[in-house]
């Protein structure tokens, strides 16, 4: 990431040179490129920081720290695969009483772990609370789950 800002910053003097700008205009241009690499870093740490805690009673995500998903377990409606903006999720959905929330837990960084996690619902909250596991590719998506 660094080397990326580095480059940014040497493409920018260039052109702010070769264009003529002040140095106000260049320092602007140093703000607004810092900026964004700050804004990168704290999405890659937030991707990096998520946990997933299985207590006695309860499925926890955690981002950055702080609790994103907290569900007991005799809450636990029905788990499947889904997908939000084309990346692959897992819906966790809790029902109590009338009301009723998906809460989607990502995939990807926790991979490996959810046949395990899997294991640990159905445990828990029982066989048919797993429901589809398998996605298949809708006319003009490019990612799909089924393997082949």
């Amino acid at each position: 990431m660094a080397a990326v800002y580095f480059l940014l910053l040497a493409g920018g003097s260039i052109l702010s040179y070769t264009l003529g700008e002040t140095l106000e205009q260049w320092t602007a241009f140093l703000f607004q490129s810092l900026l964004f690499i700050v804004v990168c870093l704290l999405i890659y740490s937030a991707i990096r920081s998520q946990r997933i805690i299985i207590t006695e009673k309860q499925f926890i995500l955690k981002v950055i720290g702080m609790t994103r998903h907290r569900i007991d377990f005799e809450y636990v409606h029905q788990i499947r695969k889904g997908k939000m903006s084309g990346s692959p999720i897992m819906e966790v959905i809790a029902k109590k009483g009338p009301f009723s929330k998906v809460c989607p837990v990502p995939f990807l960084p926790f991979s490996k772990s959810w046949d395990e996690l899997l294991l640990t619902f159905e445990e828990k909250c029982g066989s048919e609370v797993i429901g589809n596991m398998e996605l298949t590719r809708r006319k003009g998506e490019l990612r799909t789950w089924r393997e082949s």
